[in-house]
C-alpha cells in the first residue's frame, strides 16, 4: 500500500447535519468560562444530562440560572503545527518528502471529503494537510516551529484525545432549585425559533474594534462541557439559516443596504458548505465564533433588513462545476483584493484572484508586488470602491473610515519590546526592516529584521501583522519611515499602511459601497468572485 495514504484518515462522505429537516451546524460559542449564567423560558426548552436524562422538570417559572464545575478532570488535547496543505494529493506528497529530510514526526491528515445534504452531493472540498506533531501543548508547537527557517505560516491545530468529565452544577439565582449532573448539560428548544439567553458576556464588536458586555440571545440548542482548563467550553446546534442571521449581525452590523446584506449572506452560506469538515475536523464542533471561521455572537439583532437579506437568499451558494466556493472576505482591501496564495501557504482559490478594487482601470497596471510601487500606491490613495469620503456614509462603515490608509508610530524601543514577545525572538537593536516579497496587492509575504544580535526573517500575512503589534497591525500592505540619529541608528518606525485584514475575496467596504452605488448583489459578487455564479443548492 501506498506508504502515503496509510498516514491518511479522510472520509469520503460527510452528511451534512440536520435539524427539524433543516441544514444546521455546531458552533463553539464560548470557551475557558467559569460560569455561564443562563437564561430561558421554561416553557420552551427542556435541560437533560448527556445521556438523554431530563433533570429540572417542572418549573414553572423563568429564571436566571448559573451553570458551574463543582469537579472537573480536563479534556486532554494533542497539537500539531499545520505546514502546507493543498487539494493536490501529489503536491502534498512531494512536499512530504522534503519535509521528511528534517522532520521525523510527520503525518499526512485528508479534511473535508465529498459533502451531502439530503442524500444529494452538494460539493467536494477534499484537500490534503501536512502536521508536525503531536506536541504537549499550544507553545510547544509554535516553538517547534522556529526549526524552520523562517517564522512561517505554520498554523496550531488540535486533535481531541479525551473529553473533559466531572459534575457541573446548574442552580437558579434564588438557590430554590437546583441538579447536578455529570460530564455537561444540555439545553434543547421544543422549537428552533424560540432564544436562549447567555448573560454579561465579553465580546469583540468586529465593526466598533471594540470589546463590550453583552447579553447575547442564540436560537438552537446549547452544550456545555468541560474543557482543557478545568472550566466551561460552549456549543451553539442551530439550523444555518439562523446561523447566519447572527453571522450577519456580527460581521456587518445593522442598518445597512439589502443588496450588501444579501452579497453576505450568500458569501457566509458558501463559506459554511466549502468549510464544512475543514476547519476544527478534530474536535467536536464545526467551527468557532471569531475571525478564524465566522463571527458569531447570537442573533437577535431585530434587523429586517439583514432577516430579508437571509431569507430572499435561502440555499443560495456561490460554486461552479459542482463546486461550491471558499467565499473569502476581508473588512478593507485598501483598493486591491489579494491572491489567497498570497496568504495562505498551499491553498488553491480558482474562484477569484486578486485585482484593483474600482471601477476605473488607470490604475489597473501598477505592479504592486515591485517594492518601488508601493509607497505611491498608498499615498496616492486611488479613487476605490472600499475609499470612504463621504460624511453621509452608514455607522457601520464610518467607523472603518481609518482603515483604507493608516499610521502608527513606534519608538525603536518600543517595537525591539514587540518583536521580542510576539515572536520569541531577540533581534537586539533594530537596524533596518526589508520587505521581501510582496503579494499583488502590495501585502508583505516575507519580511527581514536587521539587528544587532541576530537577523529575524518572518513570513506569512498574519505572522507579520502580528509581529509588528501589540494585537495585530491592520495588514500586511505597508511601508516604513525610519526616523535615525546622527550615526545612522533608527529611534523610531512610522508604518504607513492599506485596508484592513488579509485581502482576499469580498472587500466588505467595498461591496457595501457598490451597493450604496446602485449595484446589485449579482454585480457585487461576479466582481469579487468572478469565476463563479449563484446556485440554489437548497
Amino acid at each position: 500500500m501506498d506508504q502515503f495514504l496509510l498516514l491518511m484518515r479522510q472520509k469520503n462522505r460527510i452528511n451534512f447535519p440536520t435539524l427539524n429537516g433543516q441544514p444546521a451546524v455546531n458552533i463553539c460559542i464560548f470557551k475557558n468560562q467559569q460560569y455561564v449564567d443562563l437564561k430561558y423560558d421554561t416553557h420552551l426548552f427542556d435541560v437533560y444530562d448527556l445521556r438523554g436524562n431530563k433533570v429540572l422538570e417542572n418549573i414553572e417559572e423563568n429564571r436566571t440560572w448559573r451553570i458551574k464545575i463543582k469537579q472537573a478532570n480536563p479534556a486532554k488535547y494533542q497539537y500539531y503545527l499545520i505546514l502546507r496543505e493543498s487539494v493536490n494529493l501529489d503536491t502534498i506528497k512531494q512536499l512530504f518528502s522534503s519535509y521528511q529530510k528534517h522532520e521525523n514526526n510527520l503525518s499526512i491528515v485528508g479534511v473535508g471529503g465529498d459533502v451531502y445534504l439530503y442524500d444529494k452531493a452538494v460539493t467536494s472540498n477534499k484537500k490534503y494537510v501536512i502536521l508536525a506533531g503531536p506536541f504537549v501543548d499550544e507553545r510547544d508547537a509554535r516553538h517547534h516551529s522556529k526549526r524552520y527557517r523562517s517564522l512561517t505560516h505554520c498554523r496550531i491545530h488540535r486533535q481531541l484525545v479525551k473529553p473533559g468529565s466531572g459534575v457541573i452544577e446548574i442552580f437558579d439565582s434564588e438557590f430554590e432549585c437546583s441538579a447536578e449532573v455529570k460530564n455537561g448539560v444540555k439545553l434543547i428548544p421544543k422549537d428552533y425559533t424560540s432564544y436562549f439567553e447567555l448573560q454579561h458576556f465579553e465580546v469583540f464588536n468586529s465593526i466598533e474594534s471594540k470589546l463590550h458586555h453583552e447579553n447575547l440571545f442564540y436560537r438552537g440548542a446549547l452544550i456545555v462541557k468541560i474543557d482543557e482548563f478545568k472550566k466551561l467550553t460552549g456549543v451553539n446546534e442551530i439550523p444555518v439559516e439562523s446561523y447566519l442571521k447572527g453571522v450577519l449581525c456580527s460581521e456587518i452590523g445593522e442598518r445597512v443596504s439589502l443588496e450588501y446584506a444579501k452579497s453576505m449572506a450568500i458569501v457566509g452560506r458558501s463559506e459554511i458548505f466549502a468549510r464544512l469538515g475543514q476547519k476544527h475536523f478534530d474536535e467536536d464542533f464545526d467551527f468557532c465564533n471569531d475571525g478564524h471561521c465566522l463571527r458569531y455572537f447570537g442573533e437577535k439583532c431585530n434587523d429586517p433588513v439583514i432577516e430579508k437579506a437571509v431569507t430572499e437568499t435561502d440555499g443560495m451558494v456561490l460554486g461552479k462545476d459542482n463546486k461550491i466556493c471558499n467565499a473569502y472576505f476581508t473588512y478593507s482591501c485598501g483598493g486591491h483584493t489579494e491572491n489567497a496564495s498570497g496568504v495562505w501557504l498551499g491553498v488553491d482559490f480558482k474562484f477569484s484572484k486578486g485585482k484593483y478594487d474600482g471601477s476605473d482601470s488607470h490604475n489597473t497596471q501598477l505592479d504592486l508586488t515591485q517594492e518601488k510601487n508601493v509607497r505611491e500606491w498608498i499615498l496616492n490613495r486611488p479613487n476605490v470602491y472600499c475609499k470612504l469620503i463621504s460624511k453621509e456614509q452608514p455607522q457601520s462603515l464610518k467607523v472603518g473610515a481609518d482603515s483604507f490608509r493608516w499610521e502608527i508610530f513606534y519608538t525603536r524601543n518600543e517595537l525591539e519590546n514587540i518583536l521580542r514577545d510576539k515572536t520569541g525572538e531577540e533581534a537586539g537593536i533594530i537596524y533596518e526592516i526589508i520587505p521581501l516579497k510582496r503579494g499583488v496587492s502590495g501585502r508583505i509575504r516575507e519580511i527581514e529584521i536587521l539587528g544587532s544580535l541576530k537577523n529575524v526573517r518572518i513570513s506569512g500575512e498574519l505572522n507579520i501583522r502580528s509581529a509588528f503589534s501589540k494585537g495585530l497591525l491592520n495588514s500586511s500592505c505597508f511601508y516604513i519611515e525610519p526616523e535615525v540619529d546622527g550615526d545612522g541608528v533608527p529611534i523610531s518606525f512610522l508604518f504607513i499602511g492599506a485596508g484592513k485584514g488579509h485581502g482576499v475575496g469580498l472587500c466588505k467596504v467595498g461591496a457595501a459601497m457598490m451597493a450604496k452605488d446602485g449595484k446589485k448583489v449579482d454585480d457585487i459578487l461576479t466582481h469579487y468572485f468572478e469565476n463563479s455564479q449563484i446556485n440554489k443548492i437548497y
